[in-house]
């Protein structure tokens, strides 16, 4: 079977007023709707098509034309560090596709379309993969790329256990000067795709050399050279004159047209937008709504949205000590005592929208029929008749976060939510490094805001849901067999069916393991002075891949 095949894929009126207005200047995050659309703005007035939205460029043909175009990209997650072995942290930040090759990537289809691999094959449904590469790879140092360096690579990666990813590889051998076999403990649904885009192609003599391991300066098979960086500042982008590949045979979502790349680091959102308006970046990518909506039909301006690639979920603790792990009634109370309309106002100035599973919408396998079912609608009569049915008595209930800004003021948002519903809620807010701790100790919270993603659902639901997962079950504790025996039946190819999906799906709501809350949509504007011609999509995140736009001469 041939492995490059495609895999388809209410608080009260016043309080909702008092909370919307209090929160409707909180950060928001999220993604764009496939190439070939023309966008369409969600506001609370209703929905309205924007002037200067981008619009459909399905008819322009791929492009393999270099150009000398320069590009200003303003990003707001800081990089400390250009070492290719790290954490899923900024995983999707748009300069790693600059910085390194991959073995494959995904396109604005959700497709995966071979890159530095030239093909691979399965003979066993997935478990494992015979992987060719191209056999005239080098890096920008002039040395040659072979198996043997994706091997050491993911054997590296293995050892570090930095990505989720790499647990799931049973063994790695090279079986050619470019060719090499992997083996999965499993053949779980897109772990294999979720590789591909997570191997980065450098020379181990190279990063042996390094004295900080690509921490500042990167020897890489990229079509671009990292030519400045300044840690938590900028990164600066120059198109190779000496690249390996004829870039025809590029996925179009990789291809370097521009000449040269420019991220300028500006985390705070006033700053983005003087940046924006003056000239000093060209690009805001990843913009928060309460920004990115004041350029909506401004004058000089084009916007694009997107659907988030994530979400923001709300997980339910699994651990026997929780007050909610063995209370389906509870549980649905909870859900049914949010407004997911409400958040989305509250949250994102109304661009974004509920969610109708755990999983973005965006993440593969995702049935738009569930659209049309009711996801827990708010219905503050029936979240009250739960918490009778219940027995519930007044106990304390905590909910865990990052103290981040979009992170605590949805935990607040919620708090007044479920204290209106008649629960007594504590808030834990927290760093990133001590939530990264004990997020996944259900004995620490009730319940648990998240951001999960993932390439598809099955990937999403394995690291959440699994109760082998980790040493005390699956990430909130909880082990539960029957909802264990549903997930597995959807690892496989075979496996992977719509009836299937949609019973994990449904077991999943029913019993309100997990709730979907909100997606942010992602914003991302730039100048018109660009003369933009075509929008190049593609990449897990769903981002405009600027270094591969097509621009009018």
């Amino acid at each position: 079977m041939k492995g490059s095949k495609r895999i388809v894929r209410k608080l009260s009126v016043l309080m909702i007023a008092i909370v919307s207005l209090s929160l409707i200047l909180a950060s928001c995050s999220g993604g764009s709707k496939s190439a070939g659309q023309t966008a369409v703005a969600k506001t609370n007035a209703g929905t309205a098509a924007a002037a200067n939205l981008a619009v459909s460029t399905s008819d322009v043909s791929a492009s393999a034309e270099l150009t000398d175009q320069s590009i200003n990209i303003g990003y707001g997650t800081t990089i400390d560090s250009l070492t290719p072995f790290r954490s899923n942290t900024a995983r999707n930040a748009p300069f790693f596709v600059q910085l390194y090759e991959t073995l494959g990537v995904m396109d604005s289809d959700k497709n995966f379309e071979p890159y530095v691999a030239k093909s691979w094959t399965t003979g066993d449904d997935g478990f494992t993969y015979q992987i060719e590469i191209w056999n005239n790879v080098t890096d920008n140092a002039g040395n040659k790329i072979t198996a043997s360096d994706l091997v050491w690579f993911i054997q590296e990666s293995k050892k570090k256990a930095l990505k989720p990813v790499y647990s799931k590889v049973d063994s790695v051998k090279q079986t050619g000067d470019y060719t090499f076999s992997i083996k999965f403990k499993s053949n779980i649904v897109g772990t294999f795709e979720t590789l591909l885009s997570d191997t980065y192609v450098i020379s181990e003599k190279a990063f042996k050399a390094s004295p900080d391991g690509f921490g500042t300066k990167v020897v890489s098979s990229s079509p671009y050279v990292c030519a400045e960086f300044v840690a938590g500042s900028s990164l600066k982008f120059e198109r190779r004159s000496d690249y390996w590949q004829d870039i025809s045979k590029l996925p179009e979502c990789v291809r370097p047209l521009a000449k040269t790349v420019t991220y300028q680091i500006i985390p705070e959102e006033f700053q983005m937008i003087v940046a924006l308006e003056t000239g000093k970046v060209d690009v805001a990518l990843d913009v928060a709504s309460t920004t990115g909506s004041q350029f909506i039909n401004k004058k000089g301006f084009i916007v694009d949205l997107s659907d988030g690639p994530q979400g923001w979920q709300l997980f339910f603790s699994g651990a026997d000590s929780s007050i909610v792990a063995k209370n389906i009634d509870l549980r649905q109370a909870v859900c049914y005592g949010i407004d997911a309309n409400g958040l989305v106002t509250a949250m994102c100035s109304g661009y974004g929208t509920q969610m109708w599973d755990v999983g973005s919408p965006r993440l593969i396998g995702f049935n738009e029929n569930w659209k049309a079912q009711d996801y827990y609608s708010y219905n503050l009569d029936k979240a009250k008749e739960l918490l009778k049915k219940s027995g519930y008595n007044g106990q304390k209930i905590t909910i865990l976060s990052t103290s981040s800004a979009f992170a605590s003021r949805l935990a607040q948002l919620l708090q007044n939510y479920l204290t209106a519903l008649g629960l007594n809620v504590e808030l834990k807010s927290m760093d990133m490094a001590l939530y990264t701790a004990i997020r996944l100790d259900g004995t620490k919270y009730d319940l648990i805001i998240n951001t999960v993603g993932g390439t598809s659902l099955a990937d999403q639901w394995s690291i959440r849901f699994d109760p082998v997962a980790y040493a005390t079950g699956d990430a909130t504790g909880r082990k539960d067999e029957v909802l264990a025996q549903l997930l597995y039946k959807t690892w496989t190819k075979a496996g992977w069916t719509s009836e299937n999906i949609d019973s994990v799906h449904n077991y999943i709501k029913d019993n309100a393991i997990a709730y979907g809350l909100v997606n942010p949509q992602v914003f991302t504007i730039w100048s018109d002075k660009l003369n933009m011609k075509k929008v190049v999509k593609g990449g897990i995140s769903g981002y405009a891949m600027f270094p591969s736009c097509q621009f009018k001469k």
